[in-house]
This record gives structure tokens, sequence and C-alpha cells, in this order.
């Protein structure tokens, strides 16, 4: 709540948080110098001010914390999509957090060759006897908890799967986006080596903006969106010449 405030506002005060949430200051201080240190504000003497654009991308363990039901839905509608079509064989999950919330979808669906440059899909899959795995190395990015650089890209293109899993920042004028000119070459190498090609993105990235172009969205077999996407930007999908699926409203979570 802090970081939307922060994202929305562009600026907070300490006090006014602490009152806002009733806690202490030194309470905001700490809350502050967690957010901070994962890069997703700037924590300055009085208060946190936004960061200077939508230029980077956050920790990843911060951004597996947003709209995490959304992602789940997101994640199941896209494996049945996947399902329908026969193509869970041999898939792609690239370092997204969306992807992330594939795992526990695709467990239970039988043999399958998984391929993957994220850290935590490797280890949620490393022990599961019915995944044959195939890590995607290079130069690892530990706030990413992923490989990249060239080495990932040319390991890339020596590979062939049936369906290739992918999320991004941004969703603009019927293309999607990302902050870093390595990752968009990274996504651009995922789907290159596709048969199919999914993209899962929440009703978030419909307002965010990016600066490297990763493809058009009808590069993409279907666009995959939550329930709480605004109906103009389903119609922008559509009008772009892509398959939509929208996800079915998470369940609300019940609350100890």
């Amino acid at each position: 709540m802090i970081a939307e405030r922060v994202r929305t506002q562009g600026s907070v005060r300490i006090d006014a948080l602490a009152e806002e949430f009733g806690v202490s200051a030194m309470t905001i201080h700490r809350d502050l110098d967690h957010l901070h240190s994962r890069g997703v504000l700037r924590k300055v003497r009085s208060g946190a001010e936004a960061r200077p654009s939508e230029a980077f991308e956050h920790h990843h363990a911060y951004r597996a914390e947003l709209n995490l039901p959304q992602k789940r839905a997101i994640a199941a509608a896209a494996v049945r999509w996947a399902a329908d079509r026969g193509a869970l064989q041999a898939v792609a999950l690239d370092d997204s957090t969306t992807a992330l919330q594939l795992v526990p979808a695709l467990r239970d669906r039988g043999p399958m060759t998984v391929v993957s440059n994220f850290l935590p899909v490797l280890n949620a899959f490393a022990v599961d006897p019915e995944v044959r795995l195939t890590a995607v190395g290079g130069e690892f990015v530990p706030e990413f908890a992923s490989f990249g650089g060239s080495s990932a890209v040319a390991a890339l293109a020596d590979l062939h799967y049936d369906v290739a899993f992918v999320s991004v920042t941004a969703v603009s004028d019927g293309a999607c986006y990302h902050p870093s000119r390595a990752t968009a070459d990274l996504k651009r190498a995922f789907l290159r080596s596709a048969e199919l090609r999914v993209l899962m993105v929440d009703h978030t990235k419909f307002t965010r903006r990016a600066v490297h172009r990763i493809s058009p969205l009808v590069e993409f077999d279907v666009v995959v969106v939550d329930a709480a996407t605004d109906p103009a930007d389903l119609e922008a999908v559509r009008a772009a010449g892509v398959e939509l699926v929208v996800a079915d409203s998470p369940t609300p979570e019940v609350q100890p």
C-alpha cells in the first residue's frame, strides 16, 4: 500500500503514512528502508518519492507479491488454453512473476519438458520426477533471480518447444514493451523458438510505459488478461487482431 501511494502521488511524508496506517514513524522508516533496498522507491529525509520513470524493473521478490490473485487466474487460464491445443509436451517459461504462477497450474499435467531461465521456476521443478528440465544459462542477475545476456539468447536459438509463456512490463498501441533492452532481446528469443506464443498480462500492464519494444501483439497466438482489465484495453487487444482470453475473477482469499 505504501508503494502504491508513492507511485500514484509521486511523494509521501513519513508522518502522513504513520497517521494513515496507525503505526509509529519508526515502523514507516523500516518499511521505506525495505522498499528502497528493492528499488521500489527512493527514501528521502522526510519520506519517500517515486523513481524518475518506469524505465526500471522492480526486484523479483517485490513483483511476486503484486496482483497475486490475478496472476494465478491468468496462469490457470493460459495453461487451459495451451492444454486444449495439446501444447504441453514442451513448454518455456520466462522470468516473469506471472510465469512463476504457472508452476502449480502445470503440475499433474503429465510428463513434460520445461525450459526456463528463472531460478525460482527451475528450483520448483527440479524435484518433480515428471518434468525434464532444461535450464537456460547465461549471466546471473540476482535481483531478478534469472539468467540473461547473449549466452542465454544463443542457448534459446538451439531449442524448440510447443509453447512459450511470456509476460511483459507494459502493453500499449498494439505492442508490448520492457524497460530493459537485454530483457526485451531475451523475450524475443523465447518467442522465436516456440510453436505457440502466449502473452500473460494483468490489468496494470496497460497503464504502464516502457521504452524497448518486444513485439506487436499480433505475433502472439493469444493474450490472456484478468477480469479487472478495462473494457477499452480489451477492445484494443481485439483490434490488434489477436485472440483474447479473459481469466475468471480470482476467488477471494480467506483471511485467518
